[in-house]
């Protein structure tokens, strides 16, 4: 019996706890499903995350294991296997598509928002949004942080202002991001390297806030055209909006646009995407400039960073102590110790003293 098939680019999480048979997206609902504490940490999969090599179907715990992407959880008798389930590429034209997606949102009877960046992709839904009529009617969200190289405050308010599309400005800075990072490693359930996916939650939550229930946003692009299947941001953002209570729907993930642009060769310079913004009029700087990669700049942990827990839980994982110098290593490490410590803390709960 199939338990469940997680989708080709690991936008769904699907975990699992093989002792017990236990099923569920994220890691803390197959704990409560199976009954079983938390238990030990998986070094060797620690080491991956810490190292950049992750390990395949390991997750920060030794009893929970994660379905790879493009795969499918099958129940039998001698208890629960992983067997590959590649998808389907069918050929279609991408902006019908991609219309349709958005259509399927905007029919959902739910108050719909877009998180607008200053990039091609979400630039490209706010095009497409404006010829179904509906620009003015989803408020574009835009997170606006100031900070130097990473805020996109001006190139997404100029798209919104040649969409006539209406706005809501999301104020973060330094500390709230830092504030929300415990809150995020809690929703991701896995060691992060940059802080970057707290501007997900922030956006999120200010979403929910103000009754949003469906986020359209740009994500999986650069994953399905680069044909990566490493699943270490897709699984991140859907399990922040989760968090947040709002469902996140990126047309770019959806079955039929995966379909489709995996029918074509891998196009990681977005090709096809910048043809489409071109017959949209969008920006000549999204259809001819080149992708900038974005990362949060390096944020002061002081508040949340324990050295002598990160040394002391290196030495208890068996890996080499931390030198704690560089940004990534900082962020790795007190995600680390912020998830185990939650974990922890739920084994408590489970066994009362």
């Amino acid at each position: 019996m199939i338990v469940g098939t997680r989708d080709p680019f690991g936008f769904d999480r699907l975990h699992y706890h093989p002792r017990s048979g236990a099923a569920a997206s994220g890691i803390r609902a197959v704990l409560r499903a199976s009954g079983q504490p938390a238990g030990e940490p998986d070094a060797a999969a620690i080491a991956g995350y810490l190292s950049g090599e992750r390990l395949v179907g390991r997750t920060v715990l030794r009893d929970v294991r994660a379905v790879p992407p493009g795969h499918a959880l099958i129940r039998s008798p001698q208890g629960l296997t992983v067997q590959p389930a590649p998808g389907q590429p069918q050929h279609a034209d991408l902006e019908t598509v991609l219309r349709a997606s958005l259509q399927r949102a905007l029919d959902s009877g739910k108050r719909v928002a877009l998180a607008l960046s200053g990039g091609l992709d979400s630039a490209l839904l706010l095009a497409l949004l404006r010829e179904l009529g509906a620009q003015r009617h989803v408020t574009s969200y835009v997170l606006v942080t100031d900070m130097p190289d990473y805020c996109e405050r001006d190139a997404a308010l100029e798209l919104a202002a040649q969409m006539q599309a209406n706005v809501k400005i999301v104020r973060a800075n330094e500390a709230d991001f830092v504030a929300a990072l415990p809150r995020t490693t809690h929703a991701v359930e896995e060691p992060m390297f940059n802080l970057h996916p707290v501007a997900k939650l922030l956006l999120a939550e200010a979403m929910a806030g103000d009754g949003v229930e469906v986020a359209i946003t740009g994500d999986g692009a650069d994953q399905v055209l680069r044909r990566d299947q490493s699943a270490n941001y897709l699984p991140l953002c859907h399990a922040l909006f989760d968090a947040a209570s709002v469902d996140l729907h990126p047309p770019f993930v959806d079955a039929a646009v995966v379909a489709h642009l995996t029918s074509i060769a891998p196009d990681p310079d977005k090709q096809c995407l910048r043809d489409l913004g071109a017959r949209l009029n969008l920006p000549d700087r999204l259809v001819h400039g080149p992708k900038r990669g974005r990362l949060a700049p390096a944020m002061d942990l002081t508040a949340l960073l324990d050295r002598d827990r990160a040394h002391a839980l290196a030495d208890t994982l068996g890996l080499a102590a931390p030198t704690l110098q560089a940004d990534t290593e900082r962020v790795l490490w007190t995600t680390l110790s912020l998830l185990l410590d939650h974990f922890d803390s739920l084994d408590a709960a489970h066994c009362p003293t």
